[in-house]
């Protein structure tokens, strides 16, 4: 176990020791022009430090959740009551995304994810000890997931606002593929590792490697100086929030690009069901890993793919496909019979993921100052935190009340005849320009 994280964390390394010498590369062969392209970002020396602690932020979420929810299910036997995870999680999204976006807009960026690290990391240190003393409710499991969502909210906004100040004018697509691929190789190993540590170490074991993680990713940032976003003196919170919202307003294809996400976010939702797949295919704590973890394997193919055709037109398009193609997936999870299938569908959700939110995410970069990115990443991170947690409700209910099969397919249905209305409400998402216009953006906020 310890050698397959290992393993990872050297290639992950290898990668960003090829991107120092990237620029310095002869143009010899198409191969390696495309090599440099697709690891451009990572010339960057401060984008080489944001994107390991990326990795090893993203490890440790995956760890967590991926415990979380076996250990709801050991102590309840309960579809339900898995969903009630997504509420606890959904909460401080809604709440606190807003107030980490003003955050972001107001403090140093770096210095904002650094503490929430640090809270993750005493968090889960805690639950590793009330799991060790056998004292753990499951009201503790809430807690530290109502607790984790909040640290989240208040500095996911600070990080994604980051990432434009960190590399050259024209990457930023490149550098948003980089991040799917870094998140989708942590969906890939968190919840494999979690898997057999749960199967052969217990889960205390699991709680104290994810609080290591949480303080190893805390330090990778440190060195890195960005200049600051501040507002001006007299603005006080309540106005920057506001100065925030009226530019969403001012943008009604944010919305729409916000709302394509929640439709696969929210009706789409699976991940609280697996355990409940996994346990009536017959494959246990290893298997429902796996499950866990072949989205990551689908969603990295997709990065690629992304990465591979560099800045495409017609984004929006890209985005409404991709949450149909997610539809699709979806019922092929409902209906698999095997677990090898189950796989398979569970591998092209997160292909499908990919594809839809590498060009949405960069569509609002993009067209977002970098004063107000803050703000603007703050509604997307609610929306992104808090969808599918209640998500994770939605189908748990439904599951109990009918089946878990049956609640995907409803979910899948409710996301299509979604995803087909803001497609013919919104015209912007035809447009073929939209979100390509990355280096005058840029150029326009320096």
């Amino acid at each position: 176990m310890a050698r397959s994280a290992g393993h990872f964390c050297v290639c992950l390394q290898w990668a960003l020791a090829l991107a120092t010498s990237v620029d310095r590369l002869p143009a010899m062969a198409q191969k390696q022009s495309s090599l440099r392209v697709a690891l451009g970002a990572l010339s960057s020396r401060d984008y080489r430090r944001f994107a390991m602690s990326l990795w090893l932020t993203s490890m440790g979420v995956q760890l967590l959740q991926t415990a979380i929810f076996w250990q709801v299910y050991v102590l309840t036997g309960s579809a339900l009551l898995l969903g009630f995870t997504g509420l606890a999680r959904a909460v401080p999204h809604m709440i606190l995304s807003m107030v980490g976006g003003v955050l972001a807009d107001r403090l140093d960026r770096v210095r904002l994810i650094q503490a929430g690290q640090i809270g993750n990391a005493v968090l889960v240190v805690a639950l590793a000890y009330l799991t060790f003393t056998g004292q753990v409710e499951v009201w503790h499991l809430y807690v530290v997931t109502f607790l984790n969502a909040a640290f989240t909210a208040l500095t996911q906004p600070a990080r994604t606002a980051l990432i434009p100040a960190l590399i050259e004018p024209g990457r930023l697509v490149n550098a948003i593929a980089l991040n799917a691929t870094i998140g989708q190789f942590a969906q890939i190993a968190g919840p494999a590792l979690a898997g057999v540590a749960i199967a052969k170490l217990d889960l205390g074991p699991v709680y104290l490697i994810n609080g290591a993680l949480y303080i190893a990713a805390m330090l990778s940032i440190t060195g890195i100086r960005v200049p600051l976003a501040r507002p001006q003196a007299e603005d006080s919170p309540w106005r920057s929030f506001m100065e925030g919202l009226d530019f969403v307003r001012t943008k009604p294809v944010i919305l729409s690009l916000l709302l394509l996400d929640v439709a696969a976010t929210f009706f789409g939702s699976y991940r609280a069901l697996l355990p409940v797949f996994a346990e009536s295919l017959g494959v246990g704590a290893t298997g429902f890993g796996l499950l866990s973890a072949a989205p990551g394997i689908g969603a990295l193919l997709g990065a690629t793919l992304m990465l591979s055709l560099g800045d495409v037109a017609y984004k929006g398009l890209y985005t409404v496909f991709g949450v149909l193609a997610y539809c699709v997936a979806l019922v092929a999870l409902a209906i698999s019979p095997w677990f090898t299938l189950a796989l398979v569908a569970s591998a092209l959700l997160g292909t499908t993921n990919s594809v839809q939110m590498i060009p949405r995410n960069t569509v609002i970069l993009t067209i977002s100052p970098n004063a107000l990115r803050g703000r603007v990443e703050s509604f997307r991170s609610m929306l992104a935190g808090g969808a599918p947690p209640l998500g994770y409700l939605l189908s748990g209910v439904l599951a109990a009340a009918l089946t878990p099969a049956l609640a995907l397919v409803i979910g899948a249905v409710a996301c299509a005849s979604m995803v087909g209305g803001i497609s013919l409400w919104s015209r912007e998402l035809r447009d073929k320009t939209l979100g390509s216009n990355v280096p005058e953006v840029l150029a326009a906020d320096a």
